[in-house]
């Protein structure tokens, strides 16, 4: 079978990632791919093949006064940003601090990339990271490194790039013994031209070690090699980590918000109809009877019939004039606020009607079900980053353990400052420790997350610690 062969869950899920990913883009990607996705259906489909030049322009007009509201979008938005509204807190060693600035190897810092894969994770459920080093010739000595200026990378793909994969059991342990990830490369051959193409990068896990791979036009264009680690030994397991929203195997999960794009999408639907309706009959229309000839007319009228009060007309003895207007018609619009409805009770936050005197802990209530998914998935992506680390270092010639969790208080939480004197008297009976009441106020925003405890003792220096009060 070729490199681009498809993994047979890729295929059930792909419409559903691209789908959500439309809608959180937004009115161009909708209207975009309204009549291809069937977003926005062609109305009365059947008469469309008799007269489509007709119904082709009356579609266009159709697509053009729906409104599409981006409440898919916005939810997104404001999940991240509930995640990150506190700087993730990180420890890494020497030899990794140059990920904060650059994690990527295209200039993206460790952090910035934490929120782009929780963004993807939120639309499909589904994101991969891979621990990658610049090829370079073996036997390099560790200046050598330093001097080239060779660093390992955490590579993101989407779960739309990774086309196909496969687990086994590897000496007691279920590991990932293939993965297929679509890159994309500009194709050079016109210096200002913009065409790109596809190629597959392979990961395999031989018997003798993790190897890569890249094909072109299903053909290898690099010879299978071996990426090693600073000591030049090889990998017995591909540094990849699948990142869903459930848990991190190599299953794909559910995309949160696809139900939200769902109903944003029927919504819009709603719109469009609603549009219509207001342009067909939302003019009023007038009806003229007479008794005219078709010369009285014309030397009566010979202007027309115009509407409006500045206008007079004369229609003979028995003529008479009937202006008919629509009467209200709520239904559609009944339907679309019925669909608001569904995507506050989904989730879609955003667009909650708040109460003026709500307080933070009935919000934290209402939004409970909302948090618990978002919570599983920052809590997935801080473990799938602190795997990565712990790979970098291998690249880099470095044991020392690294650390890196994203923000799970989503709403402020106040520091009482009677607990902070509880916790310092069960730290003095030796219940708990420094690192307990450290990591409590880093919680409530008191102290920066990229601030570590030894950070704050060595600013301390010789200060006598805090006493618990008496009694």
């Amino acid at each position: 079978m070729p490199v681009d062969t498809k993994h047979p869950d890729y295929e059930k899920h792909e419409y559903v990632w691209q789908k959500t990913r439309d809608a959180v883009r937004g009115t161009v990607e909708v209207k975009d791919k309204g009549k291809r996705h069937q977003y926005l259906p062609v109305p009365d489909a059947e008469a469309n093949s008799e007269r489509l030049g007709v119904d082709t322009l009356r579609y266009r007009q159709y697509l053009k006064r729906a409104l599409y509201t981006n409440f898919t979008g916005r939810t997104k938005s404001a999940l991240v940003g509930a995640a990150f509204r506190r700087a993730p807190s990180y420890e890494l060693p020497t030899a990794l601090e140059y990920l904060i600035e650059d994690a990527t190897g295209d200039g993206l810092g460790i952090v910035q990339m934490a929120k782009d894969e929780l963004s993807n994770l939120l639309e499909t459920g589904r994101s991969v990271l891979l621990v990658d080093f610049p090829p370079a010739d073996e036997g390099l000595s560790q200046e050598d490194v330093t001097r080239l200026d060779l660093r390992a990378s955490i590579i993101p793909y989407t779960a739309e790039q990774c086309v196909n994969w496969k687990t086994d059991t590897v000496r007691g342990r279920k590991l990932l013994t293939l993965c297929v990830l679509a890159e994309r490369y500009l194709d050079d051959e016109d210096e200002f031209g913009h065409e790109y193409k596809t190629q597959y990068r392979v990961l395999r896990l031989r018997d003798d070690g993790y190897t890569q791979q890249v094909f072109r036009e299903d053909q290898p264009y690099t010879d299978e090699f071996y990426p090693r680690k600073a000591d030049g030994s090889v990998w017995d397991e591909i540094p990849l980590m699948f990142v869903g929203s459930k848990n991190n195997d190599s299953t794909i999960d559910d995309a949160p918000l696809s139900d939200i794009a769902d109903v944003n999408i029927a919504h819009y639907r709603n719109s469009a109809d609603y549009e219509e309706s207001c342009f067909i009959t939302g003019q009023p229309t007038l009806f003229i009877t007479h008794s005219l000839s078709p010369e009285q007319w014309y030397d009566y009228n010979p202007d027309g019939i115009k509407l409006g009060s500045r206008a007079g007309h004369v229609l003979g003895e028995t003529g008479g004039a009937t202006l008919l207007q629509a009467n209200p018609n709520n239904l559609v619009m009944e339907a679309m606020r019925a669909k608001e409805a569904a995507m506050v009770a989904i989730g879609a936050r955003i667009i909650t009607d708040r109460g003026a005197n709500e307080t933070a802990e009935g919000a934290r209530i209402r939004f409970a079900s909302e948090n618990s998914v978002l919570g599983d998935i920052v809590q997935n992506l801080s473990m799938a980053i602190e795997k990565c680390l712990e790979w970098c270092g291998m690249f880099m010639g470095t044991d020392e353990e690294s650390e890196f969790q994203i923000n799970r208080e989503f709403y402020d939480k106040t520091v009482d400052p009677q607990l902070v004197m509880s916790m310092v008297t069960l730290m003095d009976r030796q219940v708990i420790s420094d690192r307990d009441i450290f990591e409590r106020l880093k919680a409530g925003g008191i102290i920066d997350g990229d601030r570590t405890l030894e950070d704050v003792k060595e600013e301390l220096g010789d200060l006598p610690p805090l006493e618990a009060p008496n009694g």
